[in-house]
Formats: C-alpha cells, sequence, structure tokens
C-alpha cells in the first residue's frame, strides 16, 4: 500500500504539483536534485572576497560554492532577483500551468518569497513591518519581469531564513486557503556570496576557511515550489508530484545569538508535532533532508534534538545537501522539499514519507512532512 492510501481526510494540507530551482551544481530542479544525490559538488575560489590564513596572515581567497557564471556582477537583491528569475522560469514552463498573463488563474495566486532574517541585517529596514525594500526592490519588480498577473495583495515575504519555507505552507494551510486562495508560489532565495553576507559572516568567525575544522562554506540557490490544495490541483487535471502533511514552527530560545548552547527543544518539538498528523504510530523511518553545515552550534542543536527523539526516529535516511551546495540559507528549507519530490518520482525513496529540517542562526526552527503522491 502506498504512503498516500493511509492518509486519513485532512492530513493533507496541499500538494506540491511544480517545482523549479537553480544551484551551483544545476540550472534546474531535476538537474540540480540529480546531482546532489550523486554526491556532485563544485566548490571554487572566490574572487570578490579573501580570509587571512591563519598561519602566515596572507589574504586568501575564500573557496565557496557560487553558481559560476550565473550570479557574477550581481549584489544584494540584484543577485536575489538573478536567482529568483531562473528558478521561476523553469517552474512557469510546468505542463498544465496558465500562462503569466492569464489574471483569472493567477489572480487567486500567492507568491510568498523566503527571505533571509530581517535581524542578520543584509538589507534595510523599510515600512511598517521592515519588508517593503523587498516587495519594491525585488518582489514586484519579479513579477513584472515574468509577466505575471498576480495584484500587488498577492505579494508577500516570508522574512524568517532557512524555516521560512515552513512558514510559508503553514500560511497557506490556514490562511490563504480559507481566504479563497488556489495556489501559493512558494519563492526562496539567498546568497551568502554577496560581499555584505560575506563580510558579517566573516567577522562573526562563522566561515570555513585555512586550516579551520568547522564553519560553513558559503553558497547560493533560488528554489520554488507550487502549492495548491487538493481538491483545486485535481480539478485543474494536475498531478500532485508529493503531498505536504505536516508543516510546524517553533523557537529555540538558545539560539546562536543569544550566546548559548542549543538544547534542541524547538526543533524536537517540531518534528514531534509532524509526525503526530501521520498516519502511522510506528517511529519514522524515511528520508530526512537536514541543512546541517559544518557549524558547531547548528550540530550541538540537530544531537540534543535527537536526543530527544529517541522514541520517534527510528534511524531514517539523513540528506545533507550543503554538502553539494554549501550553505544556501533560507532557500535550505525549499531545496529539501524538491529533494524529496525528486526522490518520490525517482523511485529512490525507501518508504515514500520525508521530513525537511530546517534551523536559523536567530532560533527559529521547522520541520514539514511530505508524502508520496503515487498509487
Amino acid at each position: 500500500m502506498s504512503a498516500s492510501r493511509e492518509l486519513r481526510p485532512g492530513d493533507v494540507l496541499g500538494v506540491i504539483t511544480a517545482t523549479g530551482a537553480v544551484t551551483s551544481v544545476g540550472r534546474g530542479a531535476a538537474a540540480s536534485c540529480a546531482a546532489i544525490r550523486a554526491g556532485i559538488s563544485r566548490p571554487r575560489r572566490v574572487s570578490h572576497f579573501q580570509v587571512l590564513e591563519p598561519e602566515t596572515q596572507v589574504p586568501q581567497p575564500l573557496t565557496a560554492h557560487p553558481i559560476h557564471g550565473y550570479t557574477d556582477g550581481f549584489v544584494g537583491m540584484g543577485r536575489w532577483l538573478r536567482l529568483a528569475r531562473g528558478c521561476l522560469g523553469e517552474l512557469l514552463e510546468a505542463p498544465g500551468l496558465a500562462r503569466p498573463s492569464d489574471a483569472r488563474f493567477w489572480g487567486r495566486t500567492a507568491l510568498m518569497m523566503v527571505t533571509p532574517s530581517g535581524d542578520d541585517g543584509v538589507f534595510e529596514l523599510e515600512g511598517d513591518d521592515g519588508l517593503d525594500g523587498i516587495r519594491e526592490g525585488c518582489l514586484r519588480p519579479l513579477r513584472d519581469a515574468l509577466g505575471l498577473a498576480l495584484p500587488d495583495a498577492n505579494v508577500r515575504v516570508v522574512d524568517l531564513g532557512p524555516a521560512g519555507t515552513t512558514a510559508a505552507v503553514q500560511q497557506a494551510a490556514s490562511e490563504l486557503w480559507p481566504a479563497g486562495f488556489e495556489r501559493v508560489l512558494v519563492l526562496a532565495v539567498d546568497s551568502l556570496l554577496d560581499p555584505e553576507a560575506l563580510r558579517m559572516l566573516d567577522e562573526e568567525g562563522r566561515l570555513k576557511a585555512g586550516d579551520k575544522p568547522v564553519g560553513l562554506m558559503p553558497g547560493e540557490a533560488g528554489v520554488c515550489f507550487l502549492l495548491e490544495p487538493e481538491g483545486v490541483a485535481r480539478q485543474r487535471g494536475a498531478a500532485p508530484l508529493a503531498l505536504v502533511t505536516g508543516a510546524a514552527t517553533a523557537l529555540e530560545r538558545h539560539h546562536l545569538y543569544a550566546g548559548q548552547t542549543s538544547q534542541g527543544e524547538g526543533l524536537a518539538a517540531c518534528i514531534r508535532e509532524v509526525l503526530a498528523r501521520g498516519p502511522r504510530p510506528a517511529r519514522f523511518d524515511g528520508d530526512l533532508y537536514a541543512d546541517l553545515n559544518g557549524e558547531e552550534w547548528r550540530a550541538r542543536e540537530w544531537g540534543t534534538a535527537l536526543v530527544r527523539l529517541s522514541e520517534a526516529l527510528d534511524a531514517p535516511n539523513v540528506h545533507l545537501p550543503c554538502v553539494s551546495v554549501g550553505d544556501i540559507g533560507a532557500a535550505s528549507g525549499a531545496l529539501g522539499v524538491c529533494l524529496s519530490v525528486h526522490a518520490f518520482s525517482r523511485g529512490h525513496s525507501r518508504t515514500g514519507q520525508a521530513l525537511v529540517v530546517s534551523s536559523s542562526p536567530w532560533g527559529t526552527v521547522g520541520c514539514l512532512r511530505l508524502h508520496a503522491a503515487g498509487a
């Protein structure tokens, strides 16, 4: 029996019907996911940022995971816009989707852009919620460049970093479906290779450089997926690629910037919550996509969460995408979703179930649960 047939009515928060991605190992969702599964990695030295070699104090180019030849010369929101256009351009070519100019179709669609946390200080805060700069400088130009018939009111920002994808799915199920929206474009973009982001990471000692055994390798990506209520998708004849059956977010009180060691309480709580929604009382043994990035704080958080989850997890198949693409920040959750969809569609998933686990240095954590849609 397939995983989807075990679900009860009301278990499905939404279905994924299209994906898109641009990463350092692929210019498309399928290419990126296949490369990550194969363990392909393309680290390069970046010319626009140097770090001091600890012993000699001689500046050396930083090794990172740029999308070579694609984001060169772009900075700030211009870089985000470049990544966003790349992945959304792929998604909009999915079979069965209406033309971008179809006002009836896209007028009932929300565009939710997942970005780094405003607390990071990478972008200037403007407007009542601090997000007007992103809407005006990136989201609306993106919509206009793609010719999407989306009203201004349908364009939103979720500035929660890696856990933002989970929060976007929560908002879709709890707010947008009841309000009459028929689909949500979840778009996650981030570049830790932006000069300002690199400067901040270097000042905080978070970069893996020289002979330093821990730290992150910066990456960048644009990843998106289309989420729809199951009935709406089937009514328009769209075949679901995956079912989203759980979404939970929480706050780790002892996060990196609190200067304390994380106890993994929030992360464990999120995973327990999404597993409680599922049809199987047994311990979870499917695929688990984590955004572990080589930093010690993240490893400690995950390790303590695992101790708390000893009765809920049964040796899941853990995947670490950052090994291939580096730390892609706010785009990591959406990439985990795309990797789950790819594994389901190619028959690589051993159980037809997946968890996508996300964690922010500011304490926001999240977990998504997905099921294969095939019979």
